[in-house]
């Protein structure tokens, strides 16, 4: 965790405020990463590419 990818994770757009879900999720985007994960929250979602 870094400045900013805590200021990414109140930029990204999920359906919930979930802030677990919010750091990884920004974490992912950061280092351009694909993240690993059948959450349906995440899944589908054009903030982060998902493997499911």
């Amino acid at each position: 965790m870094n400045h900013s990818i805590a200021i990414l994770s109140r930029q990204v757009a999920l359906p919930h405020q979930d802030p677990a879900d919010r750091f990884i999720v920004a974490t992912a985007i950061y280092y351009g990463l694909k993240l690993a994960t059948v959450d349906a929250n995440l899944t589908g979602n054009s903030a982060v590419q998902t493997l499911s």
